[in-house]
């Protein structure tokens, strides 16, 4: 599913000035962006985005989340198991 920046903003509880500083910094970039300048977010966008979420939730700045998540040894499941861990 295709996702307009005020969509993903709505679903996620965040901004949408949030969204244009992550996209600024590199952490979190729509799929695509059209012509007309809008920022289209895909369904593994809106993945990211609560991976984000889940890592500021936890006190990690955004630095470190940019760092964790680009990282090739970041692996979805196992952070999704100790963030559950973690709030517990």
């Amino acid at each position: 599913m295709a996702y307009t920046i005020k969509m993903m903003a709505d679903i996620a509880g965040v901004s949408i000035r949030t969204l244009h500083h992550y996209d600024k910094i590199g952490l979190l970039k729509p799929e695509t962006v059209a012509q007309s300048g809008y920022r289209i977010y895909s369904d593994s966008d809106l993945e990211q985005l609560q991976q984000i979420l889940f890592f500021k939730e936890l006190d990690f700045s955004l630095s470190e989340i940019k760092e964790i998540l680009s990282s090739p040894n970041y692996d979805r499941g196992h952070a999704l198991v100790s963030h559950r861990q973690l709030l517990l």
